[in-house]
């Protein structure tokens, strides 16, 4: 079965260089995309912070905690992504080995958006159209399986609800 997968893979991969529209477009969710998040979310704690806003509590330290646990899991389950499982070549070198799951950048785009979502309903639902797109396209990539993005978005939503909705 591995081995269909990776031969489905490989056909998708060089179905995506061939095209070098979609390729760019992939190109730059997986290595762009980020930034913005990242960027957007600096932006809030900055805005935050001038405005005296006591969300800022929350803002900083559920993303924090949140990441920090899911980069322990990681390192204590250490499974194996994709190329290494089917022996494939990511549509973007990535030569990390193990630490798949959850996927933390799955873990973080979430987290993220619940504090925009948190502080104001527009940003946050850029902020989830965004964190879709960088989701989605991990597993395209070939750094993510499927249920790796899925352990990461359900841990950040969980956390994202109890800790910015019920707490």
């Amino acid at each position: 079965m591995a081995n269909t997968r990776a031969e489905k893979f490989m056909a998708m991969k060089n179905a995506i260089e061939e095209n070098k529209a979609i390729y760019n477009i992939i190109k730059v969710i997986y290595k762009i995309f980020p930034y913005f998040l990242f960027l957007g979310y600096s932006a809030l704690i900055v805005y935050l912070l001038i405005e005296w806003d006591l969300r800022l509590i929350k803002v900083v330290t559920v993303p924090a905690v949140t990441f920090f646990a899911v980069t322990i899991i990681r390192y204590v389950l250490n499974k194996p992504r994709p190329y290494e499982v089917m022996d494939i070549t990511p549509l973007f070198p990535k030569s990390t080995k193990g630490k798949s799951f959850p996927s933390r950048h799955t873990a973080s785009a979430v987290i993220i958006s619940f504090a925009f979502l948190y502080v104001n309903i527009w940003l946050g639902i850029v902020s989830l159209v965004l964190s879709f797109l960088i989701i989605s396209i991990r597993p395209i990539v070939g750094v993510h399986f499927i249920r790796d993005i899925v352990a990461g978005a359900l841990i950040s939503t969980l956390l994202g609800i109890i800790f910015f909705f019920v707490i």
